[in-house]
């Protein structure tokens, strides 16, 4: 039953997903990590093609550090001008605190560099002229981050998350030429669903299946009565982005516990 509601939910995630520019927002991490020496590996693919990878470890109690690597490749194909491209990573560390036997909450902050392209024409309101955009930038960033978790079952929790980021624009042209854009802070909210398999516990079952929704928007940008007199390249980097996301968590400490063989007095 729990499979089917993931999969349910992961299909309703999609709808009014937008398409990213340069800007490619991470999803928000809100590792299931409850005490230390726990660690939790992540894979995420986002229904546009772009992968994350991610790492978290817990060295010592209410302590996380983390880092996370996301890429996508989108080449344009023949008699293609449309294309959309980049790789990031960032790095944190934060805290982590549980709330009785069902709630988890946490919070981090971090720092990341991320290098994107994007490349499309808009088409002209009637008998205009087509606009073509070919965005390249390179960007800094830093962000913070918290998140709450509340577990139903062994195997289900729901939670959402909420991460503030920092862009600051190293390297931005659209068509060779500077973007008169020097950075923008993003507001970033998650929701999420979790589904823990295997018996037992849920600290003692080594794999989870993740659904997750978010958005990202730019703080002060109005996307329904945007500044007349700004460039149309800048209003679209600025635009609020969707994303939903597919994912699969592996817990390291769970599979090493399982692996510890029997004291030798009870071995048969």
């Amino acid at each position: 039953m729990h499979q089917r509601l993931f999969v349910f939910l992961s299909t309703c995630l999609s709808l009014s997903l937008t398409s990213c520019v340069v800007y490619m927002p991470m999803q928000c991490a809100a590792p299931q990590i409850t005490d230390k020496k726990q660690g939790e590996l992540t894979l995420s693919t986002y229904l546009n093609g772009r992968a994350d990878i991610a790492g978290t470890y817990s060295p010592v109690p209410h302590l996380l550090v983390r880092a996370a690597y996301s890429n996508l490749r989108d080449d344009p194909k023949p008699k293609d001008s449309t294309y959309y491209r980049g790789h990031q990573y960032d790095v944190s560390v934060g805290t982590y605190w549980r709330l009785g036997n069902q709630w988890l909450v946490g919070a981090l902050g971090g720092f990341g560099q991320a290098q994107s392209a994007a490349a499309y024409t808009r088409t002209g309101f009637i008998f205009g002229s087509p606009t073509r955009y070919e965005f390249d930038t390179r960007y800094n960033k830093v962000f913070g981050e918290v998140y709450g978790t509340l577990r139903a079952t062994d195997a289900l929790s729901f939670g959402a998350a909420y991460r503030v980021t920092q862009v600051n624009y190293t390297h931005l042209t659209n068509l060779g030429a500077p973007v008169d854009l020097s950075g923008m802070t993003r507001s970033e909210p998650m929701v999420f669903v979790r589904v823990r398999l295997g018996n037992g516990p849920t600290e003692d079952r080594p794999v989870q299946l993740q659904a997750a929704w978010g958005t990202s928007a730019t703080f002060g940008y109005n996307e329904k009565d945007p500044n007349p007199n700004s460039d149309p390249g800048v209003r679209d980097l600025k635009q609020n982005r969707g994303y939903a996301t597919i994912g699969i968590a592996v817990f390291p400490h769970c599979l090493f516990r399982k692996a510890q063989p029997l004291p030798a007095g009870n071995v048969r």
